[in-house]
């Protein structure tokens, strides 16, 4: 203990806290009177008030910070809450708009085809193993869907069911070079049918092949399915031509299509289980 007393540290201690008291005293000084000596004193000892005033505002400021950042931080958690709760409200009302508005649709359809039996389902993804936009529903034979039941959004063919499970089917898309539809153009009434290419089918797009060399089918003009078959019902729109070519392995015209509904795009569609003359072949009037 008599060493600490006599260290250095010690010393330097004692001097400082006597240079402190002498400051204050002097400090007093300059407040009552003013001299060339009082000034010299208050010019050397105002870094030091300077600094302890400093010291003790911003140790009053992190108190008070650090009291009220904990309501903030409420608060924000509050405000993060509700931004949550509007959040989940605006999707749920968009999915009733968007289901109000595939109901519209399907309700007009559904008056001009009373003998439609329609069965709603999502699009809950692709078929990863077909490289033409196959698509996944969420609904299957538990729901009464089979294979070859066409799937159609609104007034336009989507494609046909083409694997059926308890609860999911897989759809087979127009742009599947695999489908042939038979098909008629709505203003000449000329048949053929309807498919695409590897090509087309990059593009969104597929064709009516099988068209005579003196076709006059134009751009502009309106495929719809023929009944022909029995697989699909008469008149559900495919699509609109959008040119006329030559075929490079025949003697025939082929028409390409831009299909009416984009179905890589499709978040919901009608699965049409049953129809006057499902099966039964059907002749062009």
């Amino acid at each position: 203990m008599l060493q600490f007393f006599k260290s250095r540290k010690f010393k330097a201690f004692l001097l400082t806290l006597c240079a402190l008291t002498v400051g204050a005293v002097f400090a007093v000084a300059v407040r009552s009177s003013s001299s060339p000596l009082t000034d010299a004193v208050g010019v050397l000892f105002s870094p030091v008030q300077k600094l302890s005033g400093f010291v003790a505002e911003k140790v009053d400021w992190f108190a008070d910070s650090f009291r009220g950042s904990g309501t903030y931080l409420r608060e924000i958690e509050r405000l993060q809450q509700k931004i949550a709760e509007y959040e989940n409200k605006i999707v749920d009302y968009n999915a009733m708009e968007q289901k109000v508005a595939s109901y519209e649709k399907m309700l007009g359809v559904k008056e001009e085809n009373r003998d439609f039996v329609l069965q709603r389902a999502n699009v809950i993804g692709t078929d990863s193993a077909d490289m033409f936009s196959s698509l996944i529903i969420d609904k299957g034979s538990n729901d009464e869907i089979a294979v070859n039941d066409p799937v159609i959004s609104g007034n336009y063919l989507v494609g046909i069911v083409s694997k059926v499970h308890p609860s999911y089917c897989v759809v087979e898309t127009l742009l599947s070079p695999d489908l042939n539809i038979s098909a008629l153009e709505s203003k000449t009434r000329e048949t053929a049918y309807v498919t695409t290419s590897i090509e087309l089918s990059a593009k969104g797009a597929c064709m009516m092949a099988g068209l005579e060399r003196t076709s006059a089918v134009t751009p502009g003009g309106i495929v719809i399915t023929s009944g022909v078959g029995g697989t699909y019902p008469k008149g559900i729109i495919i699509g609109t031509v959008s040119e006329v070519a030559e075929s490079k392995y025949d003697l025939s015209n082929y028409a390409v299509i831009e299909p009416g509904v984009n179905v890589r795009e499709t978040e919901d569609v009608y699965v049409i289980t049953d129809f006057d003359g499902q099966g039964i072949e059907e002749k062009i009037d």
